[in-house]
């Protein structure tokens, strides 16, 4: 067994960088750096923070200020808008006293960076950096790569948003699916309607400010992420029934049962309008939107209001008016033009007719991903059966291996809040969250070698663990302890 461990040490001891980059080639040389000297005449406040923010990660034990290397940096296009085209592509040529990236938009200029900064290690026994020389050419498989989190059934502190952040950073996933509001809580403020939160949260100290928002939609801007929230609805919405019981179907008031909005209703749309236009908008400016619209308790619609309302607009089933109501909210999200796409769960496929120029289907049923694909929607995969990071009896390798249809956006991973909170978040979604980023960046063809992965993934968090991540040993499930002491490269 010791035997065992002491090879796979072995195996890991290579540099490697997590996601694997499209092109890499090491010159098997080392030099040592002291310092890095960033020569870059540009404006964009993005690149120049994350200089500073890398400087201090990559030099963690100290700045010996000797020798000093100097990093040249070139950007076609320092306007370009974080969103769903954004150009994430870098490349990276190192020579002894010289690194030079170079990327058509900012962004490809953060990722250069993560990935420049695995390439430096430190040696405690002569306090020495040092950095091995190589060229890069990279960019993702996949423009969309997110990791969904989930504040509406445990509270989410403002603190431990922005560590997600930060650990996503690490291995270039570009959007945080932020679902926001739930049965169990509203804790989403709004200048209109106050009473939401106060009504619907778990508690006064587990509510969201608006500055809050601004600070995490910003933070996560800095790092080349975008916020997309979700507003699920029409269903997992029992925390709006504290405050706005009069746009609830009549057939579930009861604060036992699960609650529906209810299309029968104008007061319904009327509020939400309120709340897209004069409030939620102003603090998530990403051109996308999630409505949810996933597992509605459509008995709750099975009331002589709701029926009478069916028949007056030839609505024939449940479904017929399920799909009246998202189509509704839909519209009504876009009729300004500052959404341009609405993200719905496949339950408004399934059981729906939403409009495919008009919103994209993100999939959490396996079954049905080739028919919403066939039927001309932009997809988001998120398969439950892999990707629910809530899962513990998934392992990583089963995240890794699973098959990603190629006409995807790409995909998320998702960490459903049910048992998750501030304390065991990031022992729940790392290291698994990583094994999801490789497959949605890299090469298909370079992610097929299970037992070259899992020597990588390893030494990845090693990384994670020194940059403060309480990522789980890599061969165990969420929240499990280490068999016993030993190195974090072969925890198990």
């Amino acid at each position: 067994m010791k035997f065992i461990k002491l090879l796979i040490v072995g195996l890991v001891q290579g540099i490697t960088i997590w996601p694997e980059p499209a092109s890499f080639k090491t010159k098997n040389e080392k030099i040592k750096v002291g310092r890095l000297r960033f020569a870059y005449s540009g404006r964009s406040t993005i690149v120049k923070e994350a200089f500073l923010r890398y400087s201090d990660q990559i030099f963690s034990h100290g700045i010996t200020g000797v020798p000093r290397v100097q990093v040249y940096v070139e950007i076609e296009d320092e306007n370009s808008e974080l969103g769903s085209k954004m150009n994430e592509s870098y490349i990276v040529n190192m020579k002894t006293n010289e690194i030079f990236i170079s990327s058509k938009t900012q962004w490809g200029i953060l990722r250069a960076l993560e990935s420049l900064s695995q390439l430096f290690e430190y040696d405690a026994g002569d306090e020495t950096y040092y950095l091995t020389l190589s060229e890069i050419q990279d960019e993702p498989r996949f423009s969309h790569r997110g990791l969904l989190i989930d504040s509406g059934r445990h509270f989410l502190n403002v603190k431990t948003i922005k560590a997600m952040i930060d650990s996503m950073a690490y291995v270039k996933l570009n959007v945080l699916h932020w679902h926001l509001t739930e049965d169990q809580s509203f804790s989403m403020p709004s200048w209109q309607f106050p009473e939401l939160s106060l009504n619907g949260s778990f508690s006064a100290k587990e509510r969201y400010s608006h500055y809050d928002i601004k600070d995490i939609v910003q933070y996560a801007k800095l790092r080349g992420i975008r916020v997309i929230p979700e507003f699920d609805m029409p269903g997992h919405t029992s925390s709006w029934r504290n405050s706005h019981p009069e746009i609830f179907a009549t057939g579930c008031l009861d604060p036992d049962s699960r609650g529906a909005f209810d299309p029968a209703k104008n007061q319904t749309f009327e509020l939400i309008s309120a709340l897209f236009h004069h409030d939620w908008f102003y603090l998530f400016p990403d051109a996308w939107l999630h409505l949810g619209s996933d597992e509605v308790p459509t008995t709750c619609w099975n009331n002589s209001i709701d029926l009478a309302f069916m028949e007056l607009h030839n609505l024939s089933s449940f479904n017929n008016l399920f799909a009246y109501f998202v189509n509704s909210v839909v519209d009504i999200a876009l009729q300004d033009n500052k959404k341009q796409h609405i993200i719905l769960w496949d339950e408004a496929f399934t059981s729906g007719s939403p409009d495919p120029n008009k919103t994209i289907i993100q999939i959490w049923h396996d079954d049905v991903t080739n028919s919403v694909l066939d039927a001309g929607f932009q997809v988001i995969y998120s398969p439950s059966s892999a990707w629910y990071l809530d899962h513990l009896d998934t392992n990583w390798t089963d995240r890794y291996t699973l098959n990603i249809p190629d006409s995807v956006l790409g995909g998320e991973a998702c960490a459903w809040g049910e048992t998750m909170d501030p304390s065991d978040i990031e022992a729940t979604v790392w290291p698994s969250l990583a094994a999801v980023a490789e497959r949605l960046w890299s090469p298909l063809h370079l992610t097929l070698n299970l037992t070259t992965a899992e020597s990588r993934l390893r030494q990845f968090r090693c990384i994670l663990l020194d940059r403060g991540v309480r990522a789980e040993p890599v061969g165990l499930a969420g929240r499990t302890a280490p068999t016993g002491p030993g190195s974090c490269l072969y925890s198990d």
